[in-house]
């Protein structure tokens, strides 16, 4: 796919940061690391990419912001995440379906890589069926009294702010389902005990204990489901993006290996059965750089269209799952050992797959439109 003179440019300026200022990334980074790293991400004007210059942020489109992303993503995932979760990730809830005064509040500390926001929509009853989510939200005059709970919320422990999915309403229906944003330390809010996942990245719950949130808290009431959804298909190709990025970083590291690594007297690159494994794994990457380009491009007002972010999440989850597994597999014991980074590679990519609705529900979305029907999975 042919590249603006613009596209390059933000793609070389990433490429060129990353090379000169970032250190090969084998893990996610916490703590101070953390913060020290979205300091200098800061003043490089990385953070908050999409948001709007007035409050620090470089105004980009969401497709700039998906190329920069992946190449950061290329040397150091961590950092791409970070730019990730300001720039096309939770921050632009706020950016999108945000008042002014919670604009003006929140994106500032964002984009100087003071805040991050997590997000809190999954519940332990409602995963991929995510409008069966019981997370209520009342009406008590100044104030909404949230109760109800949320798991698999990423860097929750490095959160101070939060993006709560919840019901307004009790009809039950998708129409009840808004957004609120809860701040640490709020009354009645707990952040559950960080856990680590197969990536390595922490997870935790939120608890609502009659939590009290007030309401210029809101980011949407009722009816907002839609326009929730059409944020998170941006969201959904930021994380593509990211995995893209980690699976080449994968990829050139075992074209790398195989013409070092010596067997039988020979590279190991001279054995047909690697080069066609090698042939498969470029294509494959190929075909997925071009669908989620083409999913980034074609967004307007840096909000995707669901079926082509659907497209792209899948294809990319997926072939990442297979090149990062050929790519361990190409470099044998070495590729299994922790002391390498293709086993934390894979290990990383394989939450793409899971993350941002399953593959198995995309596919039903997906076969939904072009058999132009609505199948109902509760009958």
């Amino acid at each position: 796919m042919i590249l603006t003179e613009t596209n390059q440019s933000w793609k070389d300026v990433a490429r060129d940061f990353a090379s000169r200022k970032l250190q090969m990334g084998t893990h996610w980074l916490e703590g101070e690391e953390y913060w020290a790293n979205a300091r200098l991400l800061a003043e490089q004007g990385f953070l908050g990419l999409t948001l709007p210059e007035e409050y620090g942020g470089m105004n980009l489109s969401l497709f700039d912001a998906i190329l920069i992303i992946e190449e950061l993503c290329k040397v150091c995932p961590s950092s791409g995440r970070q730019v990730y979760h300001t720039s096309i990730g939770i921050a632009s809830f706020i950016n999108h379906l945000g008042t002014k005064a919670q604009k003006k509040l929140y994106l500032p500390q964002i984009t100087s890589g003071k805040l991050l926001v997590g997000l809190g929509m999954s519940e332990p009853d409602a995963g991929s069926a995510a409008t069966d989510m019981k997370t209520t939200a009342i009406d008590e005059g100044d104030h909404y009294r949230l109760n109800g709970s949320k798991i698999w919320v990423s860097e929750a422990h490095l959160a101070d702010l939060f993006v709560v999915y919840a019901r307004f309403g009790n009809t039950g229906r998708t129409s009840d389902i808004g957004a609120i944003l809860v701040e640490r330390g709020t009354p009645g809010f707990t952040v559950g005990v960080p856990e680590e996942n197969m990536s390595g990245e922490f997870q935790s719950a939120l608890y609502f204990d009659d939590a009290i949130v007030p309401k210029e808290n809101v980011l949407t009431e009722r009816n907002a489901f839609k326009a929730l959804m059409g944020v998170y298909n941006g969201v959904r190709l930021g994380f593509a993006a990211q995995t893209l990025g980690i699976t080449q970083a994968a990829f050139d590291r075992t074209v790398q290996y195989i013409q070092e690594r010596k067997q039988f007297g020979k590279e190991i690159c001279e054995f047909q059965g690697i080069q066609w494994m090698v042939a498969d794994m470029f294509m494959q990457l190929e075909a997925a750089r071009t669908l989620l380009y083409r999913a980034g491009m074609a967004a307007s007002n840096n909000k995707p269209d669901k079926h082509a972010a659907s497209v792209a999440k899948v294809y990319v989850a997926e072939a990442a799952k297979k090149i990062t597994d050929d790519c361990l597999q190409l470099h044998g014991g070495y590729g299994f050992s922790k002391q390498y980074p293709l086993e934390w590679y894979y290990r990383c990519v394989r939450a793409a797959s899971i993350a941002g609705g399953t593959v198995q529900v995309h596919r039903t979305m997906l076969a939904a439109e072009v058999l132009g029907r609505k199948f109902d999975q509760r009958k």
